[in-house]
């Protein structure tokens, strides 16, 4: 049953994560025998939809202090962990892990268009962003990956925005399927349809503040001020 299968997968996920939580004991982490079963381990990641930055990383310090280990499939291997550490937005994943890079890696191709785009969503051109997305292959079949951008997404729309259009809204994040989707993510962070715009902020903020003014007669200020 799809229960079974799903139960399967979740063991599978945690003895697998306990074996790279024990390859990276100690100083053996950077052990170069053990770079097959880190990217077998990203690999896995991929497939399953989680995330170790810890063991990813391992892998671009393995490649970095030792190069002989680099083959002709490395910088593929390179590519799924920079995506997947930009999924981790707003966190500093992805700046770590670039740093780990060579010169020929940071100058491949792809590894440049994977930089563009963690531009585009660290500058906040969210519609210039989607529309570059759609035109490469490992962000449109890396699961989870709109999910992830789209959550990034509303958290800076949710610190810069107390009211924002509907429609430009809809621009910031990006295609969606449904208009059931949309109402999903209203839901999902408390957001209020408001005629043409969207309320952000909360709903304790909608409480207009009056300023309330009274007025006490001198006779009884003037004993508090110690008048005379």
């Amino acid at each position: 049953s799809q229960d079974m299968i799903d139960d399967k997968a979740v063991v599978s996920t945690q003895s697998t994560g306990e074996e790279a939580y024990f390859c990276m004991e100690g100083l053996g982490r950077l052990n170069p025998e053990k770079v097959d079963f880190y990217i077998d381990y990203i690999k896995f990641q991929v497939e399953h939809g989680f995330y170790d930055g810890d063991a990813n990383l391992n892998i671009l310090k393995l490649y970095q202090f030792s190069p002989d280990l680099i083959t002709r499939s490395s910088i593929d291997i390179v590519h799924l962990i920079l995506v997947k550490a930009l999924m981790q937005l707003p966190k500093e994943d992805y700046v770590f892990c670039r740093a780990q890079l060579s010169q020929d890696m940071i100058d491949d191709n792809l590894t440049k268009k994977i930089d563009d785009v963690a531009t585009l969503l660290e500058t906040c051109l969210f519609p210039k962003f989607w529309s570059v997305v759609q035109e490469e292959k490992i962000f449109s079949e890396m699961a989870g990956f709109v999910e992830a951008a789209r959550c990034f997404i509303c958290h800076v729309i949710q610190l810069t925005y107390k009211n924002i259009e509907i429609d430009f809204l809809k621009q910031l994040l990006g295609p969606l399927s449904t208009d059931q989707e949309f109402d999903e993510i209203l839901e999902r962070h408390s957001w209020e349809v408001n005629g043409d715009s969207v309320f952000i902020g909360h709903k304790e903020e909608m409480v207009e503040s009056k300023e309330i003014v009274e007025k006490m007669p001198i006779e009884v200020v003037r004993p508090l001020l110690a008048i005379r």
